[in-house]
């Protein structure tokens, strides 16, 4: 299997691979991240030269490079976003670009090339909860952003469903690999 990872060098994507290089030592991973304050290479230091990683820089709403990463490529999963509360409060700009702009790329890109796509979204997009209450989140909860940051990733949550529903791309809740 041949997997591209975006912003895989942020601390969940790093991990991730990390992971699936160790558990699946044959599949192919292509990490895609444009390196901003939430991406560090040094995360994936110890396997850079692996036969089965690649690195690209690049930014997921470039559609000539989002294209060029898809080359052989037969899933996605999307951890590439601007993610942090308080930047999306002063660079609002970057969230819509990169949570929304970014995920309508990649979704375009999978659509045309037949790749299922996997997205990671966050619980910030179901609002929040008192510090004492006894509520809990679930897939039933309805969508309640309070940030623009919030906000962006639930616009890209409903992007991802709508290209399922109304293109039929495939898409997973989880990845079930073999």
């Amino acid at each position: 299997m041949n997997i591209l990872v975006t912003g895989g060098c942020g601390f969940i994507g790093s991990n991730f691979i990390m992971h699936m290089i160790k558990k699946y030592p044959d599949y192919k991973i292509v990490n895609l991240d444009k390196l901003t304050y939430a991406g560090n290479q040094e995360n994936l230091r110890n396997i850079e030269k692996n036969k089965n990683y690649t690195f690209i820089k690049g930014d997921i709403c470039n559609e000539k490079i989002v294209n060029k990463a898809l080359k052989n490529i037969d899933l996605i999963v999307h951890f590439a976003a601007e993610s942090h509360v308080d930047k999306s409060i002063i660079s609002r700009e970057d969230f819509i670009k990169t949570n929304i702009n970014g995920t309508y790329n990649l979704l375009n890109c999978a659509m045309k090339n037949n790749i299922r796509f996997h997205h990671i979204s966050t619980d910030e997009v179901f609002g929040s909860l008192e510090i004492n209450s006894q509520k809990k989140f679930d897939e039933n909860t309805a969508y309640e952003p309070n940030s623009i940051y919030s906000a962006s990733k639930a616009s890209s949550d409903h992007l991802v469903r709508a290209f399922h529903r109304t293109y039929g791309l495939p898409v997973t809740e989880k990845i079930e690999l073999k």
